[in-house]
């Protein structure tokens, strides 16, 4: 099948951008402050929806015993860029990009493919840390924790989007992510999946069901290779 008609659809943090750690340090101590919890107590390993949007909405819930309101969720998520921009300023070092981010979705597009993002992080924070990284995604459409709650739901409107920037209907289209919720989303929709990790994270990947694990995009020949040999997730073991 002709690249012209395929889509490759980005996860950001861990994919793109290493940013992993300070994103979650940000984000427990915005959320610990508006629910005057320590960021040791905020735990959402049991949260249906890993996204930005989905864990807030669980947390408070969990201990407010309602939903958060719009002017609650801009609050956090005003206070978590806030905080993510401090970071940056004092260890800039910590918003690295993944090697070989910083060119891949130029040097796809270039080879025929079109891109989009799709992010479990709202999207100011996502765009801070694109911009520290210096990951070059000009034009490339975006879904993210503003749009949905569900990674489900912000993969298909990246899809939607992608679409719509390129006027046509995709005939192929590649998730690739960092994370087990990745795989699982990638399963549910029945959509090819490259996972990126090294180590524990991609024995993670890899027993999540996932069949293509690549390092980094340094290997580019061997990234295209395996957006075009990428398989629906199987039943993970996880």
């Amino acid at each position: 099948m002709s690249s012209e008609n395929a889509l490759a659809i980005f996860d950001i943090d861990g994919t793109l951008t290493d940013t992993n750690a300070v994103d979650d340090e940000c984000y427990c101590c915005a959320l610990g402050e508006a629910l005057e919890l320590t960021p040791d107590e905020i735990d959402w390993a049991d949260a249906p929806y890993i996204t930005d949007s989905g864990i807030t909405n669980w947390l408070w819930e969990k201990h407010r015993h309602r939903s958060p309101t719009r002017d609650d969720v801009s609050r956090v998520r005003s206070r978590f860029v806030e905080l993510l921009s401090a970071r940056l300023s004092a260890t800039p070092q910590r918003f690295a990009a993944v090697p070989g981010a910083r060119t891949v979705l130029p040097l796809l597009r270039a080879g025929g493919w079109h891109v989009a993002l799709a992010t479990g992080a709202w999207g100011a924070s996502a765009a801070l840390k694109l911009r520290a990284a210096e990951v070059s995604h000009a034009d490339a459409p975006l879904a993210c924790a503003d749009d949905a709650s569900t990674r489900e739901e912000i993969v298909q409107i990246a899809r939607r989007r992608g679409e719509v920037a390129a006027r046509t209907t995709f005939q192929r289209v590649v998730s690739v992510g960092d994370g087990t919720w990745d795989v699982r989303t990638a399963r549910a929709l029945e959509m090819p999946f490259v996972g990126v990790g090294t180590g524990d994270r991609a024995r993670l990947l890899r027993e999540a069901g996932a069949t293509i694990v690549i390092e980094s995009f340094d290997d580019w020949a061997g990234f295209r290779t395996a957006l075009s040999e990428a398989t629906i997730p199987e039943t993970g073991y996880r």
